[in-house]
């Protein structure tokens, strides 16, 4: 097996959680529906569409959902739905796809999954998550930068990213640590039907960046050589 070695100090501005990965336009978000969610009359219909009053029905569950740990609510993600995925336009030209995978609470706070996915050679770069968000904190992430981004079918994403993971596992080299915590928002336990190709005709392209661990990653692909 060959691999290609290139460097990127291009790769900079995505590498820590919080900052890293917000290259997007604001123009991109005119479609985020979520943008400004209202909250809910207690003596209205429930938002979950059980015919019920939200007093009665969901309400509790909200409140009781404000007080939770982030962490807890992101470990019980399959309970919410996703309600928006977004991707970063152009990623098969950059092989770097900035992958934002929302999910909504029953007290319309927003659960987010953020990943930088290298499909050349490295799988999951890096990634966070985070829970009990505000549409407005969510907006932030999206607009805080220039690289527009599209919408994308969550199957699609869940492809991309686990994809992206099973091609890097083959070349020695598990996806970041905090993969651990933010795996649960994309359900990676259930099969993904595979929709991507990663390397670069048929081989793993490894573009190095001023954060990466060159001399640990070079030795894991010339070991599977």
């Amino acid at each position: 097996m060959r691999c290609k070695w290139r460097y990127d100090n291009k790769t900079a501005p995505w590498r820590k959680p919080a900052t890293f990965l917000l290259k997007l336009h604001v123009f991109s978000i005119k479609r985020f529906f979520i943008m400004n969610p209202v909250k809910p009359d207690p003596y209205q219909p429930c938002p979950c569409g059980s015919g019920l009053k939200y007093k009665f029905c969901c309400y509790a569950k909200g409140q009781a959902l404000s007080k939770e740990h982030p962490l807890t609510l992101i470990k019980k993600s399959l309970d919410y739905p996703v309600v928006q995925c977004w991707i970063n336009e152009n990623w098969q030209q950059h092989g770097l796809a900035n992958v934002f995978v929302i999910r909504q609470e029953p007290n319309l706070k927003l659960i987010i999954g953020v990943y930088l996915v290298d499909v050349l050679c490295l799988g999951v770069k890096d990634t966070f998550c985070n829970a009990n968000l505000d549409a407005s904190e969510v907006k932030k992430l999206l607009i805080s930068s220039g690289m527009p981004i599209v919408e994308i079918d969550y199957e699609d994403a869940r492809s991309l990213v686990l994809g992206a993971i099973a091609y890097a596992r083959t070349l020695g080299i598990e996806p970041h640590e905090d993969w651990r915590n933010a795996s649960y928002v994309v359900d990676p336990q259930r099969p993904f039907v595979p929709k991507f190709t990663f390397g670069s005709n048929g081989e793993p392209m490894y573009v190095q960046g001023p954060f990466d661990d060159a001399d640990a990653i070079a030795k894991r692909l010339l070991a599977k050589k």
